[in-house]
């Protein structure tokens, strides 16, 4: 009973670990300095490092609903629902681009795509207690671009050159 016991305590030390080293390993990932650029367009992808972690989720998940509907011979809404709910959040942490050219900037995302003209950005913000998150305004009109992205600084004084506006936050 005592070894039992002893083996949960190691297997539950040894998960909360693991679960901080790969937190600080997504968080401190850096990426590329650069963007790689093409016909006068500089795209910013996601970070290696989220891609892995995004789809690794998502793979999980997907085993966990088919195992679920496969071994249990009925699909459990409620797992039904997180899983598909997981693989959604996972799908949509490893994908995206920012495209920047001298016409303006795109936020491409999981569901939909937004683009702001660099003449109508009124304001260009950096929330650094949001992880960093730059912040641009035209108008109503908002992106937010988290620090997911490869070539974060670069992007930031791309997006400072073309609107002729300083951070402000």
């Amino acid at each position: 009973m005592m070894e039992n016991s002893s083996l949960s305590l190691v297997g539950s030390i040894a998960t909360v670990a693991l679960t901080a080293i790969a937190i600080r390993w997504v968080l401190g990932a850096k990426g590329a300095k650069l963007p790689k650029t093409q016909d006068g367009t500089s795209v910013y992808g996601i970070k290696w490092q989220w891609r892995v972690c995004g789809a690794s989720g998502a793979a999980f998940s997907l085993v966990l609903l088919i195992w679920s509907w496969h071994d249990l011979h009925r699909p459990d809404g409620v797992l039904t629902v997180a899983s598909l709910i997981f693989i959604t959040i996972g799908i949509w942490l490893a994908s995206g681009s920012i495209r920047t050219d001298r016409i303006g900037i795109t936020k491409r995302a999981l569901w939909r795509s937004r683009s702001l003209r660099w003449d109508e950005v009124t304001e260009v913000r950096l929330h650094k207690k949001q992880g960093g998150a730059i912040e641009v305004r035209a108008g109503s009109r908002k992106l937010i671009i988290d620090s997911r992205f490869v070539a974060f600084q670069h992007l930031l004084n791309e997006i400072e050159a073309h609107t002729k506006l300083g951070e402000s936050g």
